[in-house]
């Protein structure tokens, strides 16, 4: 080699080492020294993390790890299902329940010859305790309006009609452990009551004692409870149910604090139509109005070869809250049943077809046409509860970032809990930048943690941002911690 060509490769090889080296390190802005230490973590040594900030102001990535890869999300999926759904319905969209009949009424006597109807239009709110009092009789107002269309007697039966969803009551990817319990309450085209089953128990004075049984609702009389709870040293609810859709049987396993009286716990309705059904025929009887069948749902009948008569009479009609309000209550306290529900009027909204398929493929191609890179995107539900979700810190940000811009952006911006301040991030960042100031959807399951929001950081810009972390070797909520200083290190950041 020529001697001055060996003097300056030599010179370029010691640049690199010490020189460049330094340049890089320097480089390195606070956000990419928080992830680089968060990566180094012992704790996540088999971990998998995605990361991803942009400046939404200067139209710049910031920071970035592993963007692109697809990862278990859990419940920050509920950005994409609620930002969809602003997208393509407005804010101001609401959906109908309806009490209507069939047959003929003879307007002299009072005598109904045929079937009264709760047709169901996908309102995951009905009877909703975040809109509802526990005191308010919610079927008062239907039993009203019958009397009003004159109807005194009832020669049919009260009939649940969610054939608006149609019968995939989960999604298919969700898990056995989660479908029976309240935060994997299946979605109806009649959802009530939150699709909640409430049990209340007394237990055993003594550890492994034996529980009874004292009371649920709503009351169904195709339910039955295998209880197995045993009585604990615990202070809090440790049981579980579990039980399939369209299934009455519902097994009840785990602990419950020793010694408790009217302990409650809650879990899924396994039928909500029907529920809806058999309450309401014995609402109308309590009101003076006899009916001669027994109450069913369109389901039970298709089953049994009967075909309802297609021909029906309104009597009335119930809308639901705007879409923004169900937005903002999915969001702030991670209420799975909306977002399901909201996942599924998207399939109906763009191909008339709730199936967890076709609504997830309405998403994905939504965002690709407003420029979202959408490989590696695999959605599975609209909750984040199902395990075959993966998506990336990327997907999330880009979409975040197209929200920024959107005319529902006070809707969606509104219903994203505050740091230190309101839902699931009340417990996040107190006494710092992010105070207040961050805006963002956690995500929580067993090895999966989660965030994605915004933040304005030190230096004035606004910041959109997704991480995702699995497989992690602590708790989650050392993990929430070790992203909790991620986060903080954004709201420090200044591009200056």
């Amino acid at each position: 080699m020529n001697k001055r060509w060996f003097i300056v490769v030599l010179f370029l090889l010691v640049a690199h080492t010490n020189g460049i080296g330094q340049a890089v390190e320097k480089s390195l802005n606070s956000i990419d020294k928080a992830v680089q230490q968060l990566v180094q973590d012992a704790q996540m040594q088999n971990a998998s993390l995605s990361f991803y900030v942009y400046d939404v102001d200067t139209k710049k990535v910031v920071s970035e790890h592993q963007p692109k890869t697809s990862l278990v999300t859990a419940s920050t999926m509920k950005v994409v299902t609620t930002a969809t759904a602003l997208e393509l319905m407005g804010s101001y969209h609401k959906f109908e329940t309806k009490i209507q009949y069939d047959g003929t009424l003879n307007s002299s006597t009072g005598v109904l010859k045929g079937n009264v109807y709760i047709k169901g239009g996908g309102d995951p709110t009905l009877g909703s305790k975040y809109y509802t009092a526990d005191t308010v009789d919610i079927m008062q107002s239907w039993v009203k309006a019958l009397h009003e269309a004159g109807i005194k007697k009832i020669e049919g039966r009260v009939i649940g009609d969610a054939s608006y969803f149609g019968d995939e009551y989960v999604p298919p990817t969700w898990g056995w452990i989660d479908m029976g319990n309240y935060y994997g309450a299946g979605v109806s085209g009649l959802t009530i009551y939150d699709n909640i089953l409430k049990v209340w128990f007394d237990v055993g004075d003594n550890v492994n004692d034996s529980s009874t049984v004292t009371c649920y609702e709503p009351y169904s009389p195709d339910i039955f409870i295998d209880n197995r709870v045993r009585a604990g040293a615990i202070t809090g609810d440790e049981a579980y149910m579990y039980g399939a859709p369209y299934e009455g049987y519902r097994l009840i396993k785990g602990r419950l604090p020793k010694g408790a009286k009217d302990f409650e716990i809650r879990g899924a309705i396994h039928e909500p139509d029907y529920v809806a059904a058999y309450e309401f025929q014995h609402k109308i009887i309590q009101s003076g109005i006899a009916i001669s069948g027994q109450a069913t749902t369109i389901r039970r009948l298709q089953l049994h070869g009967a075909v309802p008569m297609s021909k029906r009479t309104d009597v009335l009609s119930i809308s639901s809250p705007a879409l923004s309000s169900i937005v903002y209550w999915t969001n702030l306290i991670s209420n799975n049943l909306f977002a399901e529900h909201l996942l599924k009027h998207i399939g109906m909204h763009q191909y008339k077809d709730p199936s967890v398929y076709s609504s997830t493929l309405a998403i994905e191609k939504y965002w690709r046409s407003k420029g979202v890179e959408m490989t590696g995107f695999y959605m599975n539900d609209g909750s984040g509860l199902s395990r075959a979700n993966a998506i990336s810190a990327q997907h999330l940000t880009e979409i975040l970032v197209q929200m920024r811009n959107s005319k529902f952006w006070g809707s969606f911006e509104s219903s994203l809990p505050v740091a230190a301040k309101t839902g699931t991030l009340k417990n996040i960042g107190k006494g710092t930048k992010i105070q207040g100031n961050l805006k963002a959807k956690s995500g929580t399951m067993t090895r999966v943690k989660s965030y994605a929001g915004y933040v304005k950081c030190a230096s004035g810009e606004q910041l959109a941002f997704a991480v995702i972390a699995n497989n992690f070797n602590c708790s989650t909520a050392e993990m929430a911690k070790k992203l909790e200083r991620l986060m903080i290190a954004l709201g420090n950041y200044s591009s200056n």
